[in-house]
């Protein structure tokens, strides 16, 4: 049951985090109003990076930013551990 939450949690967040990129990429391209760096990487954080990770490579976007991409890298680096940690304390 737990993990069909997690699931439907990280699944969520990652479909807003990538339609977000997308709408990024697409008002770049367009030269329109984008969306702010810190509120990307805010979803990423919450839950989201799973989207933002798969998007930012199919598409292209932000990529070429390697500040950006190494904070993404970290907040996933984090839920690996956070999860690493849970399973830890859970099976003892």
């Amino acid at each position: 049951m737990l993990w069909k939450i997690c699931l439907f949690y990280y699944g969520g967040l990652s479909l807003i985090s990538a339609a977000m990129h997308l709408w990024d990429k697409h008002q770049a391209v367009r030269g329109g109003w984008r969306v702010q760096e810190k509120t990307l990487h805010s979803f990423e954080l919450l839950g989201g990076w799973p989207g933002a990770l798969l998007t930012t490579r199919a598409i292209n976007h932000k990529t070429s930013k390697p500040r950006y991409m190494w904070t993404l890298y970290a907040f996933a680096a984090l839920h690996a551990l956070l999860w690493f940690v849970l399973t830890w304390f859970a099976t003892r």
